[in-house]
């Protein structure tokens, strides 16, 4: 999980996509565990109102990711 979050908090103003989350990790060769981890923040942060770390959102039938810069709760 941390990489994923190190990944978004680069370039806080970024969104980035599933597809390119997977990409940037895939030599660490975790796919299906970046997969579940990826789901569980979308399920955290649609559960969170907008309160968690991360926010996602759906455009277009691909899941976004930004790092939430309102709330640094972690």
């Amino acid at each position: 999980m941390e990489d994923i979050y190190n990944i978004l908090r680069h370039d806080a103003s970024k969104m980035y996509s599933r597809e390119e989350i997977l990409n940037l990790l895939i030599l660490k060769r975790m796919e299906d565990k970046i997969e579940e981890l990826l789901a569980e923040l979308e399920v955290a942060s649609s559960l969170t109102e907008g309160k968690s770390t991360v926010y996602s959102v759906c455009r277009g039938g691909t899941v976004y990711y930004k790092w939430n810069n309102n709330n640094e709760a972690i």
